[in-house]
């Protein structure tokens, strides 16, 4: 009978750790959670002339945009050359700096949102000058999400680029992004913590006053 009991808190013990295991790993869909990383896949660049697009490009390799810090040319990806019709090619090389803060992202159930307004570009291309113009092309970026895969599709956002030296007026560069968030830990609540460690004094508790 002291053995069963024994094994029974056990059982419970172990219950317990599981649980609080789950609430660790397992969030609730609609939880919002802390993007860490944007690892995209595939993505395009769209210039625009008002709401004319007059160019576009896919992007031809993989990439990265760490959150919380900057990155320097060429850690996000490698440079994205654009064609523009009887114009010439426009290459961005992109990079993350002040004065904007460092990126950030979360997720809400099917949604995710990036505060990319750090990310900048040396253009390069026809009226520009010889060693590029440095320029921001970042904004806030919201997109779909699949909380069972981590993955995210049409994460876009737009910037102007009106006031740039030798650049037509009324231009704007259109960003989507395809790939997989990296997600930060979910930190165990407070609650759940109590919760666990109370109900494994009890069972303890009983098992030894059988034993005893």
């Amino acid at each position: 009978m002291k053995y069963k009991a024994l094994r029974q808190a056990c059982s419970g013990m172990t219950a317990t750790v599981a649980l609080l295991s789950a609430l660790w790993i397992c969030p609730t869909p609609a939880d919002a959670l802390t993007v860490s990383e944007l690892d995209f896949t595939s993505g395009s660049i769209a210039l625009k002339n008002g709401s004319a697009t007059i160019a576009s490009a896919n992007f031809t390799t993989t990439g990265e945009i760490v959150m919380g810090q900057y990155q320097p040319f060429p850690e996000i990806v490698t440079p994205i050359s654009i064609t523009v019709p009887f114009v010439g090619t426009y290459t961005f090389s992109l990079f993350t700096s002040a004065p904007n803060p460092t990126p950030s992202g979360s997720t809400s159930g099917s949604t995710i949102t990036a505060d990319l307004t750090s990310l900048s570009a040396n253009l390069t291309g026809f009226l520009l000058p010889s060693g590029g113009l440095n320029a921001n092309i970042g904004g806030n970026a919201v997109g779909s999400f699949n909380n069972l895969t981590n993955a995210f599709t049409g994460l876009t956002w737009s910037h102007g680029l009106s006031g740039l030296s030798g650049l037509p007026s009324n231009l704007s560069v259109q960003f989507t992004l395809n790939g997989t968030a990296q997600l930060a830990a979910v930190p165990l609540p407070g609650a759940a913590l109590l919760f666990g460690s109370g109900l494994a004094g009890l069972l303890l508790r009983r098992a030894r006053k059988v034993l005893s």
